[in-house]
């Protein structure tokens, strides 16, 4: 009969107050999705580039037509009894004269019926058979079994299906070949006809609506599909499917025009859901780098190079010292890509909470300069809900209106991990933006909100082998989308510029014996040929030169001496600062001066604190020793590298445990940061003071940096003068540093270090390519424990959560007692009162649960909170 799939129901629910269920017809829904889709194309210039070049020859509207076939086509595989029995009131409703003396699926058959991955599979299956084609009439659907000697569907159809099909989370590699996708042998022949026959007619009649009117037809071939298809598919079916009581309702009659629903649906709801969803990216014309800066500013150094860059889609990496402005460098080309309509949103990318933290802080009030409206900001990290700005913005962007929401989030955008970079200005850590090309689910909704952004990472030399691997695939897929994507470093070395470039050519034809000048911006294009571009000499950073002193040991550890005058400095009212490469040093340290000084306060700060007490401490320091601090007095910190990156504090004197070139330079950035500031006597210039070995045998400093040539190499540096002249060390000491050529004069047993570091990086960037392949074979919940395990290599952390146990249960370090907590409020508990420490340390817990954490026991002493487990003593303090 005709229009057979008016009897199946796409969406339902129960009416609380009468019982009733209330159900959606399946053409209707898919054709909310369509609408939702079509209302975005048409509303977004930067969409439609994106998606044009997997367009070939065809036209925009033609391509536009293939886009909104296979979407409304999403839902195939629900025109299948054991979905339709799903809810078997609608379905014997619906199905009037075909389910008399018929025994429906069984509830396991139903429950285990997985739509998504059968829509692929019903699709391959009905358009193969060119005999039971033509046995049901369907002879026009001849041309798609072109392309496989097999009868099978041409790789460019299966393609295209795969995305729309994949919308629950995972796009099947290939055709499934599960036997139960297969309609059950148990059930009458003619339930399966019945389904077949409607699917069938779907297909026919979604090409009468959307590609015949532009001249197409199913005997033509679509071209292949981009890459952003799946995550627009499934982030238009959400929208699609947000059915209120004035958005998409429900409609149950089978009597519609199906075109004409579908115009309302697209004129009407579509167009309010995007507005709803803060979708839609009002960006300002663009008004120059001076926009971005106080009014008494003018723009310098690379700042004056983003009229020169390219309006195209590109990799530029960005080469400058700390101080120079290449954040407001970044964000205004950004700024001009986005008004080339080459992208509707901007991405920053950091390397720890800390730092994307405060990048929403430096970034909220630039939001209303680059935007029109209510812009949104998304903050994406593992502990993104728990920051007091971020909290903020979501609560604007749920009670405000018009002017006095200028930078918000929309609480739908902020509500799920999978949507964070839908928004207009997303900021995240680096790992959240891995996800797009690993085996997580809905990983392509994240790979959609980059490629339609222009993404930018920050402090881009700070990753390991393995993150590089992730991270060259994450920019393969943006070159793939016609994306955009800026890399910024002070201390990139060069084989790693030219390779994240994807360039075979060196920038400027530099070397190791003729570096690349510095600061320098460099634009990798389609065709991967490298422009660089310097900065005339009146535009050149200021020379600065840091003093270093080595002091030797056998450990790395400070002498009597220097105890001493780091306490007599600050007790002249210096900020000093020892940075060690051990969270256990840190700790021995930081005890010592505590106890050898009643003078001036000790502070420490490390990454093995619960979150309740990092935060505090993160507060502590940056009110202390940071731009902003309010006390004049000196005090010492003792610290890890969680101060190394992007944490703006300022100190009057370095101590720091020696480390790889690259990371020393960041070290020395927190040294003098702001030449304004008023030095105590005796700090007037800044000087570094570098805790050598007296040997080559570097311990388990060796295991942190795992490159002992690079470290030898560093030291022998430190050997030669008594000073770091920048910007210019940028290029002398990091290129010859980390050039590949041995010196010739290297001790064997770096030799023998820097050999293993070379098979340990060749290890771990197979183990990136093994992980991205099994993003095409395999899924992973999208939760935080899976995504530090696929985001992160080598030894990772184990999450433990002490606890004392009480007669109310297991009471948290930060006071409340984890039973007697409200369900929505044990999660964040948990979040604000877990440690992560070394998968070494073993599995001495008294109980892990289903997410993989350690629950440890302990009991409260005079001395904190202490237990032994076998041959192991843990302590937790708030304070170390």
């Amino acid at each position: 009969g005709a229009n057979l799939y008016f009897r199946y129901w796409g969406k339902a629910r129960t009416d609380q107050e009468s019982s009733d269920i209330n159900y959606h017809l399946l053409p209707y829904h898919s054709l909310d999705v369509a609408a939702v889709a079509s209302a975005w194309w048409d509303s977004s210039r930067s969409l439609r580039h994106h998606f044009s070049s997997a367009r070939g020859s065809l036209s925009e509207p033609q391509l536009k037509a293939w886009i909104l076939f296979f979407i409304s086509l999403h839902d195939y595989g629900k025109l299948d009894i054991r979905f339709q029995c799903k809810v078997p009131g609608v379905w014997k409703r619906l199905q009037v004269g075909l389910t008399e003396g018929v025994e429906i699926p069984s509830i396991h058959q139903c429950k285990q019926y997985d739509h998504g991955l059968s829509s692929l599979f019903w699709f391959d299956q009905d358009n193969r058979d060119s005999v039971a084609r033509e046995a049901d009439g369907w002879s026009m659907l001849e041309a798609l079994a072109a392309g496989e000697e097999s009868g099978g569907l041409s790789p460019h159809w299966l393609a295209w299906m795969r995305s729309v099909a994949g919308h629950h989370g995972f796009v099947h590699p290939g055709i499934p070949d599960k036997p139960d996708l297969d309609f059950p042998s148990t059930l009458p022949r003619a339930l399966a006809d019945n389904d077949k026959a409607a699917r069938l007619q779907w297909v026919h009649d979604a090409a009468g609506l959307f590609l015949e009117p532009v001249g197409l037809t199913l005997d033509d071939t679509p071209p292949n599909p981009s890459n952003l298809l799946a995550g627009f598919c499934s982030v238009s079916d959400w929208m699609g499917s947000r059915s209120d009581e004035s958005l998409f309702k429900y409609e149950p009659r089978a009597d519609l025009d199906l075109p004409e629903y579908f115009e309302s649906r697209r004129m009407e709801d579509a167009e309010q859901v995007l507005e709803l969803a803060g979708l839609r990216a009002r960006r300002k014309p663009f008004g120059g780098v001076q926009r971005l800066l106080p009014a008494e500013y003018q723009p310098r150094q690379l700042q004056t190079l983003v009229d020169e860059l390219p309006a195209q889609p590109g990799v530029t990496v960005v080469e400058a010292p700390t101080g120079s402005g290449k954040t407001e460098m970044a964000l205004a080309y950004a700024w001009r890509l986005l008004d080339a309509s080459l992208a509707d949103s901007i991405i920053f990318a950091m390397p720890t909470q800390a730092t994307a933290n405060a990048m929403l802080k430096r970034v909220e009030h630039l939001a209303k300069v680059l935007f029109e409206d209510n812009p949104n900001l998304v903050l994406a990290h593992g502990n993104a809900r728990f920051n007091e700005d971020f909290s903020r913005l979501k609560t604007t962007g749920s009670t405000c209106q018009g002017e006095e929401a200028w930078a918000q989030c929309n609480v739908w955008l902020a509500e799920s991990r999978k949507r964070i970079f839908l928004g207009q200005i997303g900021i995240c850590t680096i790992d959240q933006v891995l996800i797009s090309v690993l085996p997580v689910k809905h990983r392509f909704v994240r790979g959609f909100g980059v490629g339609r952004s222009v993404l930018i990472v920050d402090e881009v030399h700070a990753y390991d082998a393995y993150m590089y691997g992730l991270l060259n695939a994450v920019l393969d897929a943006q070159r793939e989308a016609g994306g955009s994507a800026l890399l910024l470093s002070a201390t990139l070395n060069q084989a790693l510029r030219d390779d994240l470039l994807a360039s075979g050519e060196s920038t400027l034809g530099s070397s190791p014996d003729r570096p690349a000048p510095y600061p320098l911006v460099s634009w990798s294009g389609e065709r991967g040929r490298v422009q660089a571009y310097t900065l005339p000499q009146e535009q050149l950073p200021e020379q600065r030169t840091v003093q270093t002193e080595c002091l030797y040991s056998n450990d790395l550890l400070p002498d009597s001496a220097l105890c001493q005058r780091i306490i007599e400095a600050a007790e002249n009212g210096a900020k000093v600062a020892v940075i060690c490469n051990l969270v256990d040093v840190a700790q021995s340290l930081y005890q010592h001066f505590s106890q050898a000084t009643t003078t001036v306060e000790t502070d420490i700060f490390h990454a093995r604190f619960c979150l309740h007490d990092r935060l505090a401490k993160e507060n502590s320091v940056l009110s202390h020793y940071g731009v902003e601090r309010k006390d004049h007095g000196g005090r010492i910190l003792i610290a890890t590298q969680v101060i190394e990156q992007s944490l703006d504090i300022d100190l009057d004197w370095l101590i720091t445990q020696l480390c790889p070139v690259d990371l020393l330079f960041q070290r020395m950035g927190r040294l003098h940061r702001h030449a304004w500031r008023e030095r105590p006597r005796g700090f007037e210039e800044p000087v570094c003071t570098v805790l050598m070995p007296s040997s080559t045998n570097y311990g388990l400093h060796g295991v942190i940096y795992s490159n002992t040539r690079v470290l030898w190499r560093t030291a022998e540096f430190l050997k030669r003068g008594t000073e770091v002249v920048f910007p210019r060390a940028y290029r002398e000491w990091i290129e010859p540093i980390y050039q590949e050529d041995a010196w010739g004069y290297e001790p064997k047993d770096v030799e023998k270090g820097f050999s293993d570091f070379i098979n340990d990086n060749c290890a771990a960037k197979q183990i990136a390519q093994r992980m991205l392949r099994d993003a095409n074979n395999m899924q992973f919940e999208d939760v935080e424990t899976n995504i530090r395990a696929v985001t992160r290599d080598g030894e990772m952390n184990q999450t433990i959560v002490p606890f004392v146990r009480t007669s109310g249960g297991k009471q948290l370090i930060s006071g409340p007692v984890y039973e007697q907590l409200h369900e929505r409020e044990r999660a964040e508990a948990i979040s604000m009162n877990s440690i992560g420490v070394s998968q070494k340390w073993g599995y001495q817990w008294t109980e892990t649960d289903d997410q993989g954490r350690g629950w440890l026991e302990l009991k409260q002493t005079t001395k904190g909170w202490e237990t032994a487990v076998n041959r192991y003593g843990y302590r937790y303090t708030s304070e170390t």
